[in-house]
């Protein structure tokens, strides 16, 4: 089924939990050995992170519906406004040490930290977008970017930005035939070890 017979529309509160689970099952690979054995925690955490970042962080979510209004098939978020970076910083500490003891949540912080990006006022950042693996190869994403896009175009951002791990080729791929392009790279010995994640890339597209 093409994604055009889907709905997309904004999120609001009410979808923060779907999309929180969308983001731990998406990234599975990148918050198990944030959590470890605390997995359980990290809905909690994701979903307090979505929360913030919608009230203070200049966050618009947008989602895609699946085979009905209760079930979402992917998500992204979309930054075109300036963030409270100290109320964002604050609450995630909080909801961390909370959930996985202070100790795990320096730790947390620590993997969590990366990519670092500074915000242009000119540009809109794309964030978290993930599909569900039951819905993936359908044009979702690319449906879902668009939209992100046009977002940033009634915001009346110049440009587009966003990070994508250098191991992850489909997006890449996507992102490439899309228009963006390569702007910088960000390396790190300690994700690279931990995470398996080497580097990451900064691609920017013109509106």
């Amino acid at each position: 089924m093409e994604a055009e017979q889907f709905t997309v529309r904004f999120a609001g509160p009410e979808d923060d939990p779907a999309i929180a689970a969308l983001v731990v099952e998406g990234f599975m690979d990148k918050f198990r050995p944030v959590f470890g054995r605390r997995m359980d925690r990290s809905l909690r955490v994701m979903e307090k992170w979505i929360s913030l970042e919608h009230a203070s962080g200049g966050v618009t979510s947008l989602v895609v519906e699946g085979y009905s209004t209760s079930e979402l098939a992917g998500s992204v978020g979309v930054r075109t406004e300036a963030s409270r970076e100290d109320i964002l910083a604050r609450g995630l500490w909080t909801s961390l040490t909370r959930n996985l003891g202070f100790a795990r949540a320096v730790w947390a912080t620590t993997l969590l930290s990366y990519p670092r990006y500074s915000s242009d006022s000119s540009e809109a950042y794309v964030e978290r977008l993930v599909i569900s693996p039951s819905f993936r190869r359908q044009g979702m994403a690319r449906r879902l970017l668009s939209a992100a896009e046009d977002l940033a175009r009634d915001a009346g951002k110049k440009t587009v930005g966003l990070h994508v791990t250098g191991n992850n080729l489909g997006a890449l791929r996507l992102y490439e035939a899309e228009g963006y392009v390569e702007v910088s790279r960000q390396r790190s010995l300690l994700t690279s070890y931990f995470l398996d994640i080497r580097e990451w890339l900064y691609l920017r597209k013109e509106l």
